[in-house]
């Protein structure tokens, strides 16, 4: 019988980390009562937090916490501002967020962008544009390609003249495993929402890159062992465009790492503010579980940082990415959801996603939204 209680590394970070983090705990502990579930909720310091309470941005002890927990629900880093001399590799997105996609290999970003209908006047598309709505999956390669490839360098060539060089390199087994990922997300994504046949957009420049012929063939090979879903192949400059022409075309879209960090900021503006969106980064399978690390897709915000302005929402639907993934909890996933909806519908809006022209809306801060979620559970 699988276990109610679930051991979770709560890392807020940074800027409006905390603010934001608070307000998902508070749902979670909403969810927790509703479903008799156990969280097991240790909170520790990461990111300039981190490097202030430990002297590193990832302290030692707070790795130890995240390999004793079942999922790492992860606020933000980064504090553009503060001390531009600490070299790179000590920054908190690398030191801290970057080290802990390797230590657990989170080869896996999911990111689902969705706009809501009462949300339409947020998303910078034409209503005609935006079709029956915008509901898509991004899944991005996380460990692989560009950023980490080998060798990475900048050099004196002599002359004056310096030379950058960035190495672009993927395993077949490497495409294999995320391509796993894009079809069995499609796969459940057709079961849970009842939608029509079920579609994967692999996303490459096989007319330019030797990565791109090896990716589309990768992909192409594993999707013949998903023979209800659909396949289909696009450059990914294509996509681009398309993401502003069409966006109802897309389910899940399948990226490397480059491709897929640049897209799914694109797609996610079509949701008109970061505020509103999770991520899911994955790695492997523990029995019965996937180790996790959750994280909303915006950054730490510090010019709003400590007024309550923040969107929650993010933050809060990372938490129920965390139950649906690595707990395996679609009904207490399903009621986050469910909840952000229904205070979305009942006007609560943050300034991010505010109408002056909605006399129906009003707007509340975050703290407040949070309540209304809490209490929509």
């Amino acid at each position: 019988m699988r276990s109610n209680t679930f051991n979770v590394a709560v890392l807020a970070g940074d800027g409006i980390g905390p603010e934001v983090m608070r307000e998902a705990i508070k749902v979670l502990r909403a969810v927790e009562k509703k479903f008799s579930l156990n969280f097991k909720l240790t909170e520790a310091p990461v990111g300039w937090a981190g490097i202030d309470a430990a002297g590193q941005a990832l302290p030692d002890a707070t790795l130890a916490l995240c390999k004793q927990s079942d999922a790492i629900l992860f606020g933000s880093v980064g504090l553009p501002d503060r001390d531009p001399t600490i070299p790179k590799d000590q920054r908190p997105e690398r030191a801290a967020l970057l080290r802990l996609r390797r230590e657990f290999e989170l080869f896996a970003n999911l990111r689902p962008v969705a706009l809501q209908k009462e949300l339409a006047h947020t998303c910078p598309l034409a209503k005609e544009r935006q079709g029956n709505g915008v509901d898509i999956l991004v899944i991005r390669e996380l460990t692989g390609g560009l950023y980490f490839g080998k060798p990475k360098a900048i050099e004196d060539i002599g002359n004056g003249q310096r030379r950058a060089t960035d190495t672009m390199v993927y395993t077949t087994s490497e495409i294999e495993r995320i391509a796993h990922v894009a079809f069995r997300a499609a796969d459940g994504r057709q079961k849970t929402a009842g939608k029509g046949k079920a579609k994967v957009t692999s996303i490459d420049k096989a007319n330019v890159l030797e990565n791109g012929i090896l990716w589309r063939e990768v992909v192409t090979k594993v999707g013949k062992e998903y023979p209800g879903i659909e396949l289909e192949h696009m450059l990914v400059d294509n996509a681009a465009m398309q993401l502003m022409l069409k966006p109802s075309q897309f389910d899940v879209l399948l990226c490397e790492n480059m491709f897929g960090d640049i897209l799914s900021d694109e797609a996610a503006a079509l949701a008109g503010s970061l505020g509103m969106l999770p991520s899911a980064s994955l790695g492997a399978t523990r029995g019965e579980q996937v180790f996790g690390l959750y994280e909303p897709a915006g950054g730490t915000a510090p010019d709003i940082a400590g007024k309550g302005l923040a969107n929650p929402i993010a933050q809060i639907l990372s938490a129920a990415l965390m139950l649906l993934y690595s707990f395996k909890q679609p009904e207490s996933h399903n009621a986050i959801i469910a909840a952000v909806s229904k205070a979305i519908a009942a006007g609560n809006r943050t300034g991010d996603i505010f109408n002056p022209i909605d006399d129906a809306t009003k707007k509340i801060g975050t703290t407040e939204m949070g309540d209304a979620i809490a209490a929509a559970i």
